[in-house]
């Protein structure tokens, strides 16, 4: 078994300025806390206001003075290869990292996670070569050409989530990049481990100062000083409609570019045509990844009315199979990992406490471990609330934990007007052997990616997801850190402007 504790750094870890490992101006630092037990394991430099100056400051002179700009697609493509090579080669470094970081698996962050992340690197690395513009024909006697071409912004600003953050940040960074940006990315506060490191895999595959800066810190001083930046040409986030809103309010006078990755309240629709046995595994597996924190879980059940009992007791006997503990301990058989946090764990148990208060049923969880060795943890048990109505909280908030909720439609048009009743639009997962009706709900679905017959996407990078309504803004994929740029061209000799 892997001693995950090998990987671990005495010392603080460092802020990535300028292709410098650096500690913070104010020397302060904050503490890694390992979510299975609470206990701190490491540290880090808490970066402030001076430090994101100094990033941003270092960002730009490699994007406008330093050779990234002048580079070739394929030098840069070239350098990006590089990364996903050495980030592959200390895989096993990185998954102990994220996995004592964030309470994950460590056999999904080896088989899934990992090489998501490296992937992200060499699907961006062939981007890179491949960006294209277009010609649009705009008179038919050649006397015109009009051609659109995208182009970097700049400086890139990158906030990250704590759910994902080497994966989802290898995902996006690899981005930011082939689109021939420079970046200044900040960690989240509470799941900064992975990232700091990855700065050392840049270094060593020789990116020019300055083109990639990490600076940790909290979101309230280091995330809203990239927001008010007029030096941040492009701000990403992921993360909660809240956080959101504070970022459109705080880059209100700098009319940057914003793309707002947000949360989700996700409808997984079954109906009874299905084979039961095996869309409940889709089910548990739609809610219990992670422990249900990823924004595209399947967090709200529509089933019909027809198979709704016998559905829940089949989703009940799979939640006996959920064995919670260290995500190192996968050889005892351990499957089901801890919250983020105590706070994050406080919130989604007041969640089940509101759901319980509001009258939903409890069909399975919803109490606390009593085991000792879990409790020092942040661990809350999969729960399952069944007849659970559209004025419910649980219904329509985002939990961001392993709760489902469960209600009961009769026809394909009410299964449509549940999935739709809640302010995000982000996902949505359909089960059923009529194709017909799975295409009719999916274009009838106000989300940005929906699953047929399955759960959780197939291709991140190749086929990105945009999110709906209130969860989110921007485009996807590369082209979201790319502008696009139309260009007139007079072929006549001696034109002159129209009389």
């Amino acid at each position: 078994m892997v001693d995950p504790y090998q990987y671990l750094k005495d010392e603080p870890y460092k802020l990535y300025i300028n292709g410098e490992f650096v500690p913070s101006e104010s020397k302060e630092t904050m503490e890694v806390v390992n979510p299975v037990d609470n206990e701190v394991i490491a540290t880090f430099y808490k970066g402030g206001k001076e430090d994101i100056k100094k990033a941003i400051k270092s960002a730009r002179k490699a994007f406008e003075e330093g050779p990234w700009s002048s580079m070739s697609q394929k030098e840069r493509s070239e350098l990006i290869k590089n990364v996903g090579r050495k980030l592959m080669e200390n895989k096993e470094k990185f998954a102990c990292l994220e996995g004592l970081d964030c309470g994950k698996l460590y056999p999904s962050l080896t088989f899934y996670e990992l090489p998501q992340a490296v992937d992200g690197f060499n699907y961006s690395a062939g981007k890179a070569r491949c960006i294209e513009g277009k010609e649009i024909p705009v008179d038919g006697g050649g006397h015109y050409l009009n051609y659109v071409k995208w182009q970097p912004y700049g400086v890139v600003g990158e906030i990250l989530p704590w759910n994902g953050p080497l994966m989802m940040g290898c995902q996006k960074v690899s981005s930011i990049l082939a689109a021939g940006n420079t970046v200044v990315i900040k960690p989240p506060s509470c799941a900064s481990l992975s990232l700091l490191e990855l700065a050392s895999v840049f270094e060593e595959a020789g990116f020019p100062p300055g083109v990639v800066n990490i600076v940790s810190g909290t979101g309230s001083e280091v995330g809203n000083y990239m927001a008010q930046s007029q030096d941040i040409d492009m701000l990403s986030l992921t993360g909660g409609v809240e956080t959101g809103k504070k970022i459109i309010e705080n880059s209100s006078d700098t009319i940057k570019e914003i793309a707002l990755e947000l949360g989700g309240k996700n409808p997984n629709i079954m109906f009874d045509d299905i084979n039961i046995k095996q869309a409940a595994k889709w089910a548990l597996y739609g809610f219990t990844l992670n422990s249900g924190q990823v924004c595209v879980s399947g967090s709200r059940l529509l089933l019909q009315d027809t198979i709704y009992n016998e559905f829940v007791d089949e989703l009940k006997k799979l939640c006996k199979d959920i064995k919670p503990g260290n995500g190192f301990d996968y050889e005892d058989g351990v499957n089901f990992g801890p919250l983020i946090s105590r706070e994050h764990y406080q919130t989604v148990h007041n969640y089940i406490q509101k759901g319980k208060k509001e009258g939903a049923r409890v069909v399975c969880g919803g109490e606390e471990y009593k085991d000792p060795k879990l409790k020092k943890g942040n661990f809350i048990p999969p729960t399952i609330f069944a007849d659970v109505t559209p004025d419910m909280t649980i219904f329509q908030e985002e939990i961001f934990g392993p709760v489902l909720t469960v209600t009961k439609f009769h026809s394909e048009e009410e299964a449509v007007n549940l999935a739709n009743r809640t302010k995000y639009g982000l996902a949505c997962g359909i089960f059923t052997r009529d194709i017909k009706k799975a295409h009719r709900i999916a274009e009838k679905i106000q989300s940005g990616q929906v699953y047929i017959n399955t759960y959780y996407s197939k291709g991140i990078m190749e086929s990105p997801g945009v999110g709906w309504k209130k969860s989110g803004l921007g485009k996807a994929g590369i082209y979201k850190y790319m502008q696009r740029k139309t260009i007139f061209v007079d072929l006549e000799e001696g034109s002159l402007p129209p009389v």
